[in-house]
């Protein structure tokens, strides 16, 4: 063989070579036409035009950023195709041929399935945003951690699954055929110039080795390379639904059982406990003293609540949201009978939850902690002293915890078991108990737990005992049925509020018909108490786990509106001396425990997570609330610190809107720390106890 040959075989592989990472240039193409196809499905369904008119100067931004994302996830899921080329110039030559005919069926293939795959994950995360206004996150795992054949339920009758198997049928046809016609079928464009094409694959790895990173700078993009705007909705366009998915996961493991306090330290920007700590208290710890011992206080000594110890009951209601009750009128009654005792309560507005998931919520509520979820952790049957329910177990209380849900949800009956509660009864202790008792999918229906409460109550007090309950309610909640003998009132759409629907109507309306069965039965159950005997000295707390997302586009504006739930009380006439009911403060579900055990308890230990709101003393600026350990606001504004902080005051025009703010004022970073430290401080004070357990 002449060298002239050798040359020509020589020439010919790197051809075939020069080829294939065309062919992979086309595939990336591809790739890039679906995710800038959701991107700007995400925008024109869920983007609110006039916000993003006002804000337009960033969507080019947001755009940008998303290709490098887009381009990252890419080129590593095409960083297994790159051996199969690479293998092609190391083939015999008398073998070459057949070589070439597996490697584009193996590709073929593989990008095919590939992209079908990444369709269908792009697709979900598409309706989860639809539900959740976000992007995949630590929420996601719900899906496979939670009721499974209810979720599965609520799936069905809430999403479009048939139109969307045929959408996967049609988009399967169509990567089918453009894989073929279009990415499969390739030419080498250089003609005989080594040097062209040694120049092409040089440039061509190069940008695949920069794509990999998705930068030129010191460090690869990630997560906080997301905040490109002051609006967190063109923020959220940025990432797509398969850098979400990792990041959760990410998330998954960085938020999850970890005792590693430097790390906590780290997240938050302190460099030790005592300086979180202090932030969060506002206050100087005594050299000497053990940081975490601040997180604990004393309620004062009251001869009369020892002489009258109220019952307290809690009531955590599913999805029931602040939004609502603007909405709630004549024609849409949201509400039910709860409307006719207002007048009797105090109603909270300005208001957070801890976390817009439910098992979040419950365990920030129950021991305070801001890890999790602890119920499906190595930690599901430890007893922390953190408990919400030890300073009503100290004090002789019967502690209660009443669910319409399976207590075999998610390990939480053998979690509560733990948690100092006496007396824990779910769906099969109130179908045995309450006579007619039914139930729908995620549990007994609402009106049946209140009834099983209703009998604790009178249960305690016939035995001369004070009861704190803890009540978790569960039917306001896909796929929304109802039992059957419920007569719901009107439910009757204006145009305005039609028009607004981020879903169809139908689903609107077994939404808002939910909403008003819950509120109903609670009106009802709060009614009976205060009529009763037991009005006179039981409190009663109610507030929701989180708000509903899944009807409206919220935009950085209606940030309060898109997180926040009611808080509602009602506190005997005896119970209320020398206390201040200022219902226009910010709180959020970190006061509500130190406020009942306040209102309830003499001279009690308790976990300081936040202000006794009833406390006439406090300042009133000093009032914050925080919503899933990373947005906070106050009277002052909004920080959202999940990223980079983004900040926002108050419109002077419009009440309970909220505008960028174009300086990072005082007032804001002083919000900003609070919100840090506070996080800071309840994961520190989690961790301690995760240790104590742990020796």
């Amino acid at each position: 063989m002449n060298n002239n040959t050798l040359k020509k075989k020589e020439a010919t592989k790197l051809d075939k070579f020069i080829i294939s990472l065309f062919k992979l240039i086309k595939v990336y193409l591809i790739g890039l036409l679906i995710f800038f196809a959701f991107r700007l499905a995400l925008i024109l369904s869920f983007g609110d035009l006039e916000e993003l008119n006002t804000f337009r100067g960033y969507l080019l931004d947001a755009f940008w950023v998303g290709f490098r994302f887009d381009t990252m996830v890419l080129v590593y899921f095409m960083l297994p195709v790159l051996p199969v080329i690479f293998a092609g110039l190391f083939i015999p030559a008398n073998n070459y041929r057949r070589f070439l005919k597996l490697q584009n069926k193996v590709l073929f293939w593989y990008y095919f399935v590939l992209y079908i795959l990444l369709f269908i994950v792009l697709t979900v995360d598409f309706y989860y945003f639809k539900f959740f206004q976000s992007h995949f996150n630590l929420l996601v795992f719900g899906i496979v951690e939670d009721d499974t054949t209810a979720v599965l339920k609520s799936v069905w009758t809430d999403y479009p699954v048939i139109g969307v198997l045929i959408l996967f049928a049609v988009v399967g046809f169509l990567l089918y055929w453009m894989l073929k016609r279009f990415a499969i079928r390739c030419y080498n464009p250089f003609g005989r110039s080594v040097l062209v094409k040694t120049v092409f694959v040089v440039l061509f790895f190069l940008l695949f080795s920069i794509g990999m990173r998705g930068s030129l700078g010191m460090r690869p993009i990630r997560k906080e390379h997301t905040t490109v705007s002051p609006n967190r909705f063109i923020n959220s366009i940025v990432p797509n639904g398969i850098y979400a998915l990792k990041d959760a996961w990410r998330d998954r493991n960085k938020y999850s059982i970890d005792r590693d306090i430097n790390k906590t330290l780290e997240l938050y920007d302190f460099n030790n406990s005592r300086q979180a700590i202090e932030s969060f208290l506002g206050y100087s710890i005594k050299e000497g003293d053990d940081p975490i011992e601040h997180l604990y206080d004393e309620t004062p000594p009251n001869p009369f609540l020892e002489e009258n110890p109220p019952n307290v009951v809690f009531l955590l209601m599913e999805s029931m949201s602040n939004h609502y009750f603007d909405l709630h009128s004549e024609s849409l009654n949201l509400l039910g009978s709860l409307e006719y005792i207002l007048d009797d309560l105090f109603l909270y507005r300005n208001f957070l939850p801890i976390h817009n998931g439910t098992i979040y919520t419950l365990e920030g509520l129950l021991i305070n902690s801001p890890l999790g979820p602890m119920v499906q952790s190595p930690y599901f049957q430890s007893t922390f002293l953190t408990s919400s329910a030890l300073p009503f177990y100290k004090n002789n209380y019967n502690t209660a915890f009443v669910t319409g849900s399976q207590l075999g949800w998610r390990n939480l009956g053998i979690f509560i078991e733990n948690q100092y509660f006496e007396q824990i009864e779910g769906r099969s202790h109130i179908l045995e108990n309450v006579s007619g008792a039914e139930e729908g999918s995620w549990g007994v229906y609402d009106e049946f737990m209140f009834t099983r409460i209703y009998d604790i109550l009178t249960e305690s007090a016939s035995k001369d005992e004070p009861a704190f309950v803890f009540g978790f309610t569960t039917t306001n909640h896909t796929p929304y049925d109802l039992p059957a003998a419920f007569e719901p009132q009107n439910v009757n759409l204006c145009d305005s509020i039609r028009g607004a629907l981020r879903t169809n109507e139908d689903l609107a309306v077994k939404n808002f018909i939910s909403h008003q069965y819950a509120k109903d039965c609670m009106g009802k159950f709060m009614k009976k108490i205060i009529d009763s005997p037991l009005g006179e000295n039981t409190i009663i707390v109610a507030t929701g786990d989180h708000n509903v997302m899944q009807l409206f586009n919220y935009r950085d504006a209606d940030l309060l509106y898109k997180f926040s739930v009611p808080l509602i009380m009602y506190v005997p006439e005896k119970y209320k001396i020398n206390k201040t009911f200022d219902t226009n403060i910010f709180a959020s579900h970190k006061d509500i425990f130190p406020t009942l055990f306040n209102l309830s308890l003499s001279n009690t230990k308790y976990v300081n997570s936040g202000f006794d709101i009833l406390d006439g003393s406090i300042n009133r600026n000093e009032f914050y609330a925080v919503n899933s350990y990373n947005t906070v606001l106050n009277n002052t504004g909004a920080v959202v610190f999940e990223n980079s902080p983004l900040f926002y005051k108050w419109s002077p025009e419009v009440g309970n809107e909220l505008i960028p703010a174009d300086d990072e004022s005082p007032e804001l970073k002083r919000l900003l720390l609070k919100g840090r430290a506070y996080s800071a401080a309840m994961t520190l004070l989690i961790q301690n106890e995760l240790i104590r357990i742990n020796n």
